[in-house]
């Protein structure tokens, strides 16, 4: 295995290989009564790839967690907040973001959706 360049004076850490991988997708959900699929969706998506599942609390109260296949982890708040203890721990939201490859937010409640366009206003991509 060969490991990635260094970019700026900063080493990659994660190795690069020549072999292909599933893409990774990190699924998540927020409170809408739809949710009720979210086991069935995460199953669609890990036939074709890696999956990590994220659900908000409200969104627990429609997922049945026996319907998620035993190959998808779901993380909640309460993973964010256990993960750590002091400075230079690992972060939950961070460490799924360097592990994705995308995140897909679906089913996406108005609310939420609602409240991902007013904080994207006040951050423009360009």
């Amino acid at each position: 295995m060969a490991y990635a360049e260094h970019v700026h004076g900063v080493t990659d850490a994660r190795k690069v290989t020549n072999l292909p991988r599933k893409p990774r997708v990190l699924l998540a959900t927020s409170g809408t009564m739809a949710a009720i699929k979210f086991g069935n969706l995460c199953g669609c998506f890990s036939d074709w790839v890696d999956v990590k599942a994220v659900a908000t609390l409200p969104a627990l109260h429609f997922i049945d967690k026996t319907t998620l296949s035993k190959d998808v982890i779901l993380y909640t708040d309460e993973h964010e907040w256990s993960s750590w203890s002091k400075i230079g721990d690992r972060v939950l939201h961070i460490e799924l973001r360097q592990w994705a490859d995308v995140m897909v937010i679906a089913p996406l409640s108005a609310n939420t959706l609602s409240k991902i366009t007013y904080h994207g206003d006040l951050y423009p991509l360009s």
